[in-house]
């Protein structure tokens, strides 16, 4: 075995070196680990989303929580983290035929210029997203509404990757008619 003396003063600075630089790579390894300390929702205030779909889109924390707010026709729903909105969703009408890319104009931090999928139905980029509705039973629609129902997903904080809002308001979207999205009195 050797000694000390006998390794060369250059090769034994490398080695502290690489120690060290392996160590701070451990650190901010460990450090970076996701700490959700919640358990991510099935639903977004009665909607059913799969987890999966909704967890990328919340941040880390300690507790998630959520309240929904109905006022002059639009129902809203804020899912915080940590008393800090992460997300919010709509369900509102607007009038028939408007373009998804107008509907998702009015959404936080989207604009005419996101992404619009090759039927038309969503419109998205990483701040948020629209999405036509589509009731099953149309006879849930009263005769007299000229309008359509869309729903709108906003992502609070950093931008999000824009498929997995894309996910998120196509999930939202189809979920929303079973959960009392298509009724009129909204």
């Amino acid at each position: 075995m050797k000694s000390r003396e006998n390794i060369p003063h250059a090769t034994c600075r490398r080695l502290v070196a690489s120690l060290g630089a392996l160590s701070f790579v451990l650190l901010i390894a460990s450090c970076s680990e996701s700490t959700k300390e919640y358990e991510t929702p099935q639903a977004v205030c009665g909607v059913a989303v799969p987890a999966e779909i909704l967890d990328p889109l919340l941040p880390e924390g300690e507790k998630v929580s959520e309240r929904s707010k109905t006022a002059s026709g639009v129902k809203r729903c804020y899912v915080s983290v940590d008393d800090k909105v992460a997300l919010s969703t709509s369900i509102e009408w607007y009038e028939a035929d408007t373009p998804v890319a107008e509907i998702a104009s009015k959404t936080i931090g989207a604009d005419p210029d996101d992404k619009v999928s090759a039927d038309k139905r969503y419109s998205y980029s990483g701040k948020g997203g629209a999405g036509l509705i589509r009731c099953e039973d149309s006879s849930e629609i009263d005769k007299d509404v000229d309008g359509d129902l869309y729903a709108t997903v906003r992502v609070g904080g950093d931008s999000a990757d824009a498929s997995a809002v894309l996910k998120m308001v196509e999930a939202y979207t189809k979920a929303a008619p079973s959960g009392d999205g298509c009724e009129i009195d909204i």
